[in-house]
């Protein structure tokens, strides 16, 4: 069996306002597999393509652009700009990276002012000079608002932090687990939710048939089923499978809409 990558998107979304606090909050932290990406349990790495931040601060004076002559040097335009967001009155917001071996470890921060309406910052170039930031799976990317010495966010000041992550997964080599050994079975059903299967780790195939000429069949996952809810198995021949594309292990129940209806299937492991 070769090597397999599973892939998913997944979305960064935090705010913070005045009732944020200065402790550090987990921007993007790469997530666990579940039962159904099909492999086991283990972290992805990310791959995030896209982080911004807009800044609205309304409880300071709006911060007034630099005037600069036609005949401004560079270094004065700089400079300019420098002392606009860094000597003024501000709100400051940090970021940080972690890992396993290392602690939070302060990557760089954030001059926030009052631009009325509000204001978008590319925090991409933060963290590195190319279109994706790589986050291991041991890794994760925090952030805070800090006291530059004119408070926390207050009144309607709002900051959001927002982007895009691919994140994937490689698993490793491994053998094909194949059926060993089916077991058979007819149930009679009726309008009375029974129980089909129990839980069963090693189950790698269910299938159920229903064979009653005008009775529709409801199957449910878990220990209740409903008429006219769940998997519908229509009359001579309605049938459902689970197999390794759509894994289920749990209890498995069914209900009928009316009595005497036949439904064979079958378990394998």
């Amino acid at each position: 069996m070769l090597q397999s990558i599973y892939s998913r998107s997944t979305t960064i979304l935090k705010r913070f306002s005045s009732a944020s606090t200065n402790q550090m909050t987990v921007l993007y932290e790469p997530g666990f597999s579940t039962p159904w990406d099909l492999l086991p349990t283990t972290r992805y790495c990310g791959f995030v393509t896209d982080l911004r931040a807009k800044v609205q601060i309304r409880s300071m004076e709006e911060q007034e652009l630099p005037e600069l002559e036609v005949t401004a040097t560079r270094t004065e335009r700089i400079t300019a700009v420098r002392d606009m967001e860094w000597k003024g009155r501000r709100k400051e917001f940090a970021l940080f990276l972690e890992t396993s071996g290392v602690g939070p470890t302060k990557i760089a921060a954030i001059s926030l002012l009052n631009r009325v309406p509000y204001y978008h910052i590319n925090l991409m170039p933060y963290f590195t000079d190319n279109g994706i930031v790589n986050v291991a799976a041991d890794a994760r990317i925090l952030g805070r608002v800090e006291d530059a010495g004119y408070g926390l966010l207050q009144g309607e000041d709002e900051l959001v932090i927002f982007g895009s992550v691919k994140e994937e997964v490689t698993t490793l080599p491994e053998e094909d687990r194949t059926i060993q050994y089916c077991q058979p079975f007819t149930w009679t059903l009726g309008t009375v939710s029974a129980q089909l299967l129990p839980v069963n780790v090693n189950r790698l195939q269910a299938t159920f048939v229903n064979r009653h000429s005008t009775a529709r069949i409801y199957l449910n996952y878990g220990v209740i089923a409903e008429n006219s809810k769940g998997i519908c198995l229509m009359p001579n021949g309605g049938s459902y499978e689970i197999n390794t594309t759509n894994p289920y292990k749990g209890v498995i129940s069914a209900i009928a809409d009316a009595a005497g209806a036949t439904l064979s299937g079958l378990e394998c492991i």
